[in-house]
């Protein structure tokens, strides 16, 4: 039982060094015990995540930017470089099918009794740390309204999706930096902030990617209070009206991952290194975005490898 314990949690390494890019550096700096449950947690979550990717198809996916270059999704250009594209696309009954059954599955490895070999280091990662099924619920119930989502009505809209795929996700996490503790209230309500400024940051950072894929995630409410014209928006043309709800946009994302820097004093200190990457990370992609006056249309804003490197050694002092 010990080795295909083992064997789970390697396997859950696998998947996050292949696919967690900005995750992966930060959960890095965590001691090994807390860094095998955040790996579990994260394979768990992005095998939900490609069941929402399962839908799209290499046709949508590839669309020519204003400067001629083509843009890829986050999801075809993984596909591509593991050689896994050919335009095949599951119907939503699939997918659906498949997300009730990571349901079960969840329920089953909340109770000690994981149903697939690979849910032996989830099941094992709840159990040591106390993770509340309810925040891996919520992500799945996310990931179901990717399943039929294609535009965002409200801002209101807008924090309740981002609430369910990305803060639930530091909510399952909050335990493993805990190390087991019962977080506080106001950790939570800062782990949710962080969740939120690092999911609008993503919006923002994937508008002509997500255009691609016929999703709009910025608000109907908004385009209309900016007078961007939501039919002509796959135009990919950046007007001063579009320009001024990116702005927008990216001041309230640079508000929610101010909030959620608060959880930092308040954890243990060899687990505060995982959140401030988190938080500097995207928040030096959002400096970026905003001096590049919002290049989001035709290209996909990124770190350099070397300096999440950096990021990941200066953020040694944190754990001592």
């Amino acid at each position: 039982m010990a080795s295909d314990l083992a064997r789970a949690y390697r396997a859950c390494a696998r998947t996050t060094r292949r696919h967690a890019r900005n995750f992966y550096f930060a959960f890095l700096s965590l001691p090994r015990r807390q860094r095998r449950a955040v790996y579990a947690l994260y394979a768990f979550c992005r095998e939900a995540d490609c069941v929402a990717d399962d839908g799209v198809t290499t046709a949508a996916a590839a669309v020519t930017g204003e400067n001629g270059s083509t843009v890829l999704s986050a999801g075809e250009q993984e596909r591509a470089s593991s050689g896994t594209t050919g335009g095949h696309s599951e119907d939503p009954a699939t997918r659906q099918a498949k997300l009730d059954a990571m349901r079960e599955r969840l329920a089953r490895a909340a109770s000690g009794n994981p149903k697939v070999s690979r849910d032996l280091a989830l099941a094992d990662a709840i159990d040591r740390f106390g993770i509340r099924e309810q925040d891996l619920g919520d992500v799945l119930d996310g990931v179901e309204m990717d399943l039929s989502l294609t535009r965002i009505r409200t801002r209101d809209e807008l924090r309740d999706y981002c609430y369910r795929v990305a803060s639930a996700v530091g909510l399952a996490t909050l335990p493993v930096l805990t190390d087991g503790a019962p977080p506080t209230d106001a950790m939570r309500e800062a782990a949710v902030d962080l969740g939120l400024g690092m999911q609008y940051v993503n919006i923002l950072r994937d508008v002509g990617e997500d255009l691609a894929l016929g999703r709009i995630y910025l608000p109907s409410e908004e385009l209309a209070a900016h007078s961007v014209d939501e039919v002509q928006l796959p135009r990919r043309t950046m007007t001063e009206e579009l320009r001024a709800l990116l702005a927008e946009h990216a001041d309230r994302a640079r508000a929610y991952l101010d909030s959620g820097r608060l959880l930092l004093p308040d954890l243990p200190r060899r687990s505060r290194a995982c959140p401030w990457l988190l938080s500097e990370i995207y928040g030096r992609i959002l400096v970026r975005i905003v001096a590049a006056d919002y290049p989001v249309l035709e290209r996909r804003v990124s770190l350099p490898t070397h300096e999440k490197l950096w990021l990941l050694y200066s953020s040694s002092w944190r754990r001592t």
